[in-house]
């Protein structure tokens, strides 16, 4: 019986060979087929919303520049350029002082990042209330490159915020049932408890296609995980239909000028609820 189940086994090994070297090249042109399929996607995505945004948008400030007069290709020698660039500064200084008297004559709370200062005010009527430390400022590639007539022109005046996507709520919201006798009443005197600590990002959009994001510093997070992880995905699916509906309407925004700001979690959550809904805010560089 031994020497038949042996027989047997050697004259099916070379059917299992085959049958092993057919599935090895099947699973081989399986794993090809999906390299090459991502590769095509991943290709795909950065030319139609990474270098078409980019290219279009050079486009539009080439030909700002463009027309101007040709005396912005006068080249200038060292002292005149920095009497320039301290002109430009001051007159700059000048629209954000403005930009404050022209909110001093509201009845909300704006805010003012102030870049060279690196700090985050909240003010009202002209007054400051309260002030947060920056302790980090990321800038685009937009943004690092604009020409100073067009940086001017995108933070000439206050800005007022279109759409946002935060990790907290805006007003805290405790739900307190109504008592049934004096007896729970008393037992529902003390004060309510109030929602659990919960990280804050907050995504800014504006016109003149500009975002600003103001994270918390800390980078350990105490919240719920999933908080975040639902904020970095709704983010992306904002960009995301921007970019796609850019490429439905060549006339709306497609590259969006990005500034991040990092300040301590409590002031973040702050200045964040302490804003009105639709709040202005003014930027300094």
């Amino acid at each position: 019986m031994k020497n038949i189940l042996l027989s047997i086994e050697q004259f099916l090994k070379p059917f299992g060979n085959y049958v092993k070297n057919v599935v090895d090249k099947v699973n081989f042109k399986a794993v090809l087929l999906f390299v090459c399929l991502q590769v095509v996607i991943a290709a795909a995505t950065f030319i139609f919303f990474g270098l078409l945004p980019v290219r279009k948008e050079t486009k539009n400030v080439s030909a700002f520049i463009n027309a101007k007069n040709d005396t912005l290709n006068v080249e200038l020698t060292e002292s005149k350029a920095e009497q320039i660039s301290k002109i430009r500064s001051a007159e700059h200084l000048e629209a954000v002082l403005k930009s404050n008297l022209m909110l001093s004559k509201t009845d909300s709370i704006a805010l003012l990042i102030d870049l060279r200062d690196s700090l985050a005010v909240l003010s009202f009527k002209g007054i400051a209330l309260f002030e947060s430390k920056i302790s980090l400022i990321e800038k685009n590639n937009g943004i690092k490159r604009l020409p100073i007539l067009l940086r001017d022109s995108l933070f000439s005046g206050p800005m007022l915020i279109k759409e946002e996507i935060v990790t907290i709520e805006k007003f805290p919201i405790v739900v307190k049932k109504a008592p049934k006798d004096t007896t729970e009443a008393n037992m529902l005197s003390s004060a309510p408890v109030l929602p659990t600590q919960s990280d804050v990002f907050i995504f800014l959009a504006f016109d003149k296609n500009i975002v600003i994001e103001i994270r918390q510093q800390e980078t350990e997070l105490v919240g719920a995980p999933k908080k975040f992880r639902h904020y970095s995905r709704q983010k992306a699916k904002w960009l995301r239909e921007k970019n796609v509906n850019a490429l439905a309407h060549p006339e709306s925004p497609s590259y969006y000028y990005s500034l991040v700001i990092e300040v301590p979690r409590e002031d973040a959550r702050s200045i964040y609820r302490a804003l009105p809904i639709k709040p202005y805010v003014v930027v300094r560089y």
